[in-house]
């Protein structure tokens, strides 16, 4: 989602100045909505003593989201005689109307993949709306999770505008052979997401960074870096969405996209897994060798008070030893270490009021990260993390409608270092030394949440559904970075240029931001809604206030939702990660230049790091550095989408995009007027993205669905972003920034996938997947870009990968099954290179190498 293109030379800039206290908005901002939803609940109660005696139920999943499209049916208590059904709306409300006689009744309420609800005595007095409240579980499944397109209630003109890419349900993630059992592995599923060849998940065209990770509402990014830090186990998560253009207000802190994920509640009956706890063996010329991935994961969870209080506990732990194509062992391997634990506590005292309590715990371990034939295991980083979480949400039932208050507090520790102390070296064919940087950073993020979904209500023309809330992020990070020397040496060895840094200070930063949203639903009529939104943001730490409207819309032009075309347009801004805001005391850097020889010296020259406001318009002046310059990354996105449904077994979806986006930070080494040398941290950059998404899904039955999407995209963008020589592992050598394709621009994309079912119980699982390869950058031997950076051409040759699993159930109890699995990787053998010759010194230049050939794995899996 991304705003306007702004010329290099004549880029608009504004900015509103806010000089009220934060804490005014926040008061003030809580006493209109606490008057707000007092004053609605006043009018609704008088409306309701209007009405005839009668019934409203409110239906949500067990994560308070509305539940849409379930069968509210009402029965006599005597003779199970069915009085009349009804369907929810978009907001999971049915309403009996019709005038019902005092008495006993049975409340049955159904919904696709949900356990049937049933209450009983439910009593309706005379002359009275009576209000109940029905929480659905999920239905019994094997405990996995698999991508899905919408359902036919998503894709329902009462869905409204805002419909998800792409769905992740604990269903049949054991089914599709992923590499790692984890969420973000299914993620690259979704049209529009993709995985970038360091491995993070692009949204859009953006950067991981520049997107937003939703965890049962809270913001889960790393506040100091904006990495997801993605790390709950897979048993935990009950359901994911990715959003690309999300226009409903709540969705905030983003310009690429956002992904949601709900965890999982305790079911009504004590339930047991354990899964994947069997070792793939690693082989060496034919004989095992220790152990290469082990994966155990488990979950138990079921009711410790029945009907009042749940729990599910997951725990997992993995070890991976990845081997790297192009290298020999015992020296080509990753090796991963982690363990996930994750408690969810939920406390019904009531059918009006629920409480959630959720901990998590998640240490990890990574060594050779980003190891290659170029950067052999002594000049890797490795990685070391400690995550915890602890929330607490309360739902309650008010005044008809929904009333949502959650705290959390979550702790980010990471540890950046190398292998040893010595230099880092880069030459045209390979690196050697030590990776240079060392980075100790602690971060926290405190966030109160308090969110009012309004009932239905008739006002005017047709019906309108109000949500508004306030949310409220405090913030804190402490860096230690340190940086040993760097050499760039060409191809006979010869020093062409040295970096040394300064012992810079301890970096520490802190933000409060402030948000508060409005926005409604109008369904004009049943083939016609509206989604209206207003959100407000205000960081402190950029000293900015930013009002981001968004609108969309959903219409039918024939009966029963079969097509349903949909679009709307809207404004997001980003959040500021705190290590953008503390740039100046990264530690400054001396670069000199040497002659041929390797010792006469041609320059040297100092760079500080300044954080500039304005646009690179001589004369620079780096006097002007202020650590609260800047300004906050805009992106303005619309898309015009269509839904055909064709038969119960195909449905299609074709969806246009267009996203601009201003006020990226990047980099930059610059000279002012005073002849001053300096790497300049501004809000400047660009970048857009525009594809056209073509689905279709074909449904078999409930086990057997395949999907086929197509995109053809188009993402620039300013290639110096902070992240990449500032992140966790940045890149110690900063040349002049461009414009030009993104790392991640892969103008065709094709992919199939799905799972079949075959007779005695056998099941299959293809990933067919072909796209452009990635675009890459040509160097010379002192590291300096030729010509322009991630061109039309060069890229890596066209990726085509055919992926399987091969699997069959076997009962061995009544209750319990054993499930053996092969999964198959690049099936047909395609040769997809991984690394490239890509510096003009290199006697290899051009040439590509190190393909990942067909390998297999076994699964093995006791299902309850």
């Amino acid at each position: 989602m991304k705003i306007k293109t702004i010329s290099e030379n004549n880029r608009k800039t504004s900015r509103r100045e806010f000089s009220a206290r934060a804490i005014t908005f926040f008061e003030f901002g809580g006493a209109i909505l606490i008057l707000f939803v007092l004053c609605y609940v006043s009018a609704f109660a008088q409306q309701t003593e209007l009405n005839s005696a009668g019934l409203r139920v409110s239906v949500t999943d067990t994560q308070q989201n509305a539940v849409v499209g379930a069968s509210v049916s009402l029965e006599r208590a005597v003779g199970n005689l069915k009085l009349a059904t009804v369907v929810t709306n978009n907001q999971g409300v049915a309403v009996f109307a019709q005038t019902l006689s005092p008495g006993t009744y049975i409340l049955r309420v159904e919904g696709s993949g949900f356990e049937t609800f049933i209450q009983k005595d439910v009593v309706l007095i005379d002359g009275a709306m009576t209000e109940l409240a029905a929480v659905l579980n999920v239905g019994a499944v094997s405990g996995t999770v698999t991508v899905e397109s919408p359902t036919g209630a998503e894709t329902t003109v009462e869905a409204g505008a805002t419909t998800p890419s792409g769905n992740l349900a604990r269903q049949s993630l054991q089914r599709l052979p992923l590499a790692t059992a984890k969420v973000d592995e299914a993620l690259p599923l979704i049209p529009g997401v993709i995985r970038s060849s360091t491995g993070e998940i692009s949204i859009k065209g953006a950067s991981e960074q520049q997107s937003s990770l939703v965890i049962n509402g809270f913001n889960s990014g790393d506040p100091a870096s904006g990495n997801f830090r993605l790390n709950l186990p897979i048993d935990a998560v009950e359901a994911v969405q990715v959003f690309q253009h999300p226009y409903t207000a709540e969705y905030g802190n983003f310009t690429g996209g956002v992904t949601q994920i709900m965890t999982r509640r305790g079911g009504d009956k004590f339930h047991f897994e354990f899964n994947d706890f069997l070792p793939d063996f690693r082989f060496i010329k034919g004989k095992i060798v220790g152990i290469q991935d082990n994966s155990p994961h488990l979950n138990f969870n079921g009711p410790i008070i029945k009907d009042r209080l749940f729990i599910s506990q997951s725990a997992a732990y993995t070890i991976s030893k990845m081997p790297v194509r192009g290298l020999v062992f015992p020296v080509n391997e990753t090796i991963t270490e982690s363990q996930s634990y994750f408690t969810q506590l939920d406390f019904v005292p009531n059918e009006r009021r629920s409480e959630t309590f959720t901990f998590g715990y998640f240490p990890e371990r990574d060594r050779y990260v980003g190891l290659d034939f170029f950067r052999p295991q002594p000049v890797t980083p490795n990685y070391k993390q400690k995550d915890f979480v602890v929330s607490l949400r309360d739902n309650w039932v008010l005044g008809g409608g929904l009333l949502q208050s959650s705290v959390s507090f979550k702790q980010f520790n990471a540890h950046i270092y190398g292998q040893g102390t010595n230099n880092q070296i880069l030459t045209p064919t390979v690196e050697r030394g030590n990776y240079f940087a060392t980075q100790d950073r602690r971060s926290h993020r405190f966030e109160f949440l308090e969110i009012y979904d309004l009932p239905a209500l008739q006002l005017g023309y047709g019906q309108h559904s109000f949500k508004v809330g306030f949310d409220f992020n405090e913030t804190s990070n402490r860096l230690d970075y340190q940086a040993r020397p760097v050499e760039v040496r060409r191809a006979d060895g010869t020093l062409a240029e040295r970096l040394t840094f300064d012992r810079p200070p301890i970096n520490e930063g802190n933000n409060h931001t402030y948000s508060g949203f409005a926005q409604d639903r109008w369904l004009v009529r049943p083939n016609l809604s509206f989604d209206l939104g207003l959100r407000y943001e205000n960081q402190s730490i950029a000293q900015q206030q930013n009002f981001a409207p968004r609108a969309g819309f959903a219409y039918s032009p024939f009966k029963g939702d079969k097509t349903v075309i949909r679009g709307g347009i809207g404004v997001f801004y980003d959040k500021v990660p705190l290590n953008i805001r503390s740039f100046d005391k990264y530690p400054a850097r001396t670069v000199t230049t040497f002659a041929a020889d390797g010792t006469t010296v041609l320059d040297r020259q100092r760079f500080v790091n300044v954080l500039i406001a304005q646009n690179p318009i001589p004369p620079l002046d780096f006097s002007r550095s202020n650590e609260n310059a800047g300004f906050v990354p805009r992106n303005l996105t619309w898309n015009l989408q269509i839904n055909q449904t064709i038969n119960k077994m195909l449905s299609l979806r074709a969806n246009l995009i267009n996203s601009q986006t201003a006020n990226i930070y990047i980099v930059n080494p610059e000279l002012d007027f005073m002849g001053r040398n300096a790497i300049v941290l501004r809000s400047a950059g660009e970048a857009k993205y525009r594809a056209l998404e073509l689905t279709a899904r074909f449904f078999l039955n409930d086990k057997n669905t395949f999907y086929l999407s197509y995109v053809r995209s188009h993402s620039k963008g300013d290639l110096n972003d902070f992240n990449s020589y500032f992140g966790d592992f940045g890149t110690p050598i900063i040349r002049q920034n461009q414009y030009s394709n993104l790392p991640t621009s892969v103008p065709n994309r094709f992919l199939a996938w799905g799972t079949f079912s075959l007779p005695h119980k056998i099941f299959v699982s293809p990933i067919l997947e072909v796209r452009n390869g990635f675009p890459y950058s040509v160097r010379d031997a002192q590291q300096n870009f030729v010509g322009t950076r991630n061109a039309v051409n060069p890229r890596f040759p066209t990726f085509f990968a055919l992926d399987a699993e091969f699997g069959k159930d076997f009962q061995v109890t009544k209750k319990y099954a054993v499930r053996l699995s092969i999964r198959a990787f690049n099936l047909t053998n395609h040769f997809n290179p991984r690394d490239v010759h890509a510096n003009l010194a290199d006697p290899q230049f051009g040439r590509f190498f190190a393909p990942y050939r067909r390998y297999f794995t076994g699964g093995f899996d006791i299902l309850f």
